[in-house]
């Protein structure tokens, strides 16, 4: 069998957990990489361990005119670039992952949905959280009725040093013009996946947002070296040679902390907190809490749901998933995964790509539609956060949303 040529638009971080395991496959072959930057398709190169023999290009249009061969293109660039090669690549008949958020705006985002309509597109979004075994748990014990109809859930992500840090000192993500703030790119995944287990449709939400950890403060400098309290500080970090760790977060790391900023005095417009109270059609309720600078136990995503027979709970990276029934008492699972990144999630996330390319009927839910609830939802939370109201959901028949 002749092995699918894919393309990656976008050699940052992110980009290695899908070529990692293409790399692996024999019946994938990576023949291009489009990235403005040399050195980040040169890393992402190095880390994936892609075989010599790929084509590199400094503009994704380039790459794209020159292969009319490709099967499959991955597209992992700043969030607020996601559409122009999204939009090219429906129109060329290929199926795409596309790196969460869907955009940064809601206009983008439904240009983005519409076209995938119009070319009876195929796109599997980057919400790897489905594919974990953490949350793949979950859904099977709700599903199959192990907690009866849920009532609320209290979901949390709380992030450590490393996450922290790549969210408020990378050169894209700490601006909301180009990552669509924290709550979007760090979170629409969150709110997918409350989607996913609730079953059924947001209709309302209420948010509160503020900065109140990366402050800027005057005592401090603006670079990591000139500090005098360098070392008692977390967020310190002398640069490393790329490549030295192994996990998904360290791969990031070597991409954005090149300035060596100090994260309180870096330049930023990003919340550093948020919660958002949701109520879906059920009329189940569930809150979700943001919160960086967070370590030690129960920091990441922690997530607990009740329901009329009783209660789901756990902590992502304790990978163990905790059953309550009323009157049979507690069960514990086991959702261990391969060890790839997001908890064993990454590897089988992206092979689904492979399954579209193969199976011309196959389409995966995490699809445009479900990128675009999950950062409708981002948007209105966000709009809450600044008009400090409760905003209302409204489906039209042609698939769009209304905030009211």
């Amino acid at each position: 069998m002749t092995p699918k040529k894919v393309a990656f638009i976008g050699t940052g971080g992110r980009s290695v957990a899908y070529a990692a395991p293409y790399v692996l496959d024999e019946d994938i072959e990576i023949v291009a990489l489009a990235d403005p930057l040399e050195k980040h398709r040169k890393a992402m190169a190095r880390l994936a361990e892609i075989p010599a023999g790929f084509a590199e290009y400094d503009d994704w249009r380039k790459m794209m005119a020159c292969h009319d061969d490709l099967d499959g293109v991955v597209i992992s660039t700043p969030n607020n670039i996601h559409a122009e090669p999204a939009v090219a690549c429906y129109e060329r008949g290929l199926p795409i992952a596309l790196e969460k958020p869907l955009e940064v705006s809601k206009e983008r985002c439904e240009w983005i949905l519409n076209t995938e309509k119009e070319c009876q597109g195929r796109s599997l979004i980057g919400f790897v959280l489905r594919s974990t075994p953490f949350y793949s748990k979950i859904h099977e014990l709700i599903r199959d009725g192990a907690i009866g109809e849920i009532v609320s859930i209290q979901a949390d992500e709380l992030a450590g040093w490393g996450l922290s840090s790549i969210m408020n000192r990378s050169p894209w993500r700490r601006y909301i013009a180009t990552s669509g703030g924290s709550l979007l790119e760090k979170c629409c995944h969150d709110m997918d996946i409350l989607n996913w287990l609730i079953g059924c449709r947001p209709m309302s939400l209420f948010s509160y947002g503020k900065r109140l950890i990366f402050r800027g403060n005057s005592a401090l400098p603006e670079v990591c070296d000139e500090c005098g309290v360098a070392k008692t500080c977390p967020y310190f970090k002398k640069p490393q040679p790329i490549g030295h760790e192994d996990q998904a977060e360290g791969t990031l790391h070597k991409f954005i902390r090149e300035g060596n900023l100090c994260i309180y005095n870096s330049d930023k417009d990003i919340m550093d907190v948020q919660s958002v109270c949701i109520e879906y059609e059920s009329g189940a309720v569930a809150n979700f809490l943001l919160n960086f600078n967070a370590s030690g136990r129960r920091a990441g995503r922690n997530f607990h749901a009740i329901g009329l027979k009783g209660r789901i709970w756990g902590n992502f990276d304790d990978k163990k998933v905790y059953l309550h029934d009323n009157l049979k008492g507690e069960t514990v699972f086991d959702a261990s995964g391969d060890g790839s990144g997001h908890g064993g999630g990454d590897a089988i996330h992206s092979m689904k790509l492979k399954r579209m390319m193969d199976d011309p009927s196959y389409r995966p839910k995490q699809n445009a539609a479900a990128g675009y609830l999950g950062a409708v939802m981002c948007f209105a939370s966000d709009l809450s956060r600044v008009e400090g109201r409760r905003v209302d959901l409204r489906y039209r028949e042609d698939g769009l949303i209304d905030l009211r």
